[in-house]
């Protein structure tokens, strides 16, 4: 009998491996013989699964949008909206291997979208969708009486959206065994200051 295949778990670690290819060589040297290699597939088996390279890097992009979603969902309930705001926005930070991981092929997918236009539209996706997470801890912030009265909602959650790619940026930048509480501590300490 033929071993059933889980499509979109086959999927998920084609992808894996183009993230492993672009950590270590770039995009610009994510191939499908490279990443077919890396996964220990041959290049017909990849191509049955993604037609094209651009269809490859778009859903790798993708795929690191889906798993913070995910990770975000499974956040267990909070005792007040302001620890359930944190919560979300530690999801959004590179504190651990796995979204350090998330985070370098992001920026190096989002980097790679200047010159590659299939990327572009899922770019211009995952920016929108942190923004409107931004927004909406904003406004849990504001609807919980966490944010100071008369704050600009929207700017606030311009502020926060740029607080939290500026902390995932340093954190990138710094060797991967680096403490990443500074981190925290100014994320709580921005959060702390929306109250005043």
């Amino acid at each position: 009998m033929p071993r059933l295949i889980d499509h979109e778990q086959r999927r998920e670690e084609l992808a894996e491996a183009a993230w492993r290819v672009i950590m270590r060589h770039g995009v610009g040297h994510v191939s499908v013989r490279m990443v077919a290699a890396e996964a220990g597939v041959s290049a017909g088996s990849l191509r049955h699964v993604f037609r094209t390279q651009s269809e490859l890097l778009v859903f790798t992009m993708q795929l690191v949008v889906n798993r913070v979603r995910a990770r975000i969902t499974a956040i267990p309930p909070q005792p007040t909206i302001r620890q359930a705001v944190e919560a979300v926005a530690r999801e959004l930070l590179p504190l651990d291997d796995e979204r350090r991981a998330e985070m370098e092929v992001n920026m190096a997918l989002f980097s790679a979208a200047t010159a590659e236009e299939s990327l572009r539209g899922p770019r211009a996706e995952a920016h929108e969708a942190l923004r409107d997470t931004c927004r909406w801890m904003i406004d849990q912030l504001d609807n919980g009486i966490d944010l100071a009265p008369g704050r600009d909602v929207q700017l606030e959650a311009l502020r926060l959206h740029a607080v939290i790619d500026g902390l995932a940026d340093h954190l990138v930048y710094e060797p991967p065994t680096a403490d990443t509480s500074w981190a925290t501590s100014v994320l709580t300490t921005h959060l702390d200051s929306l109250k005043t």
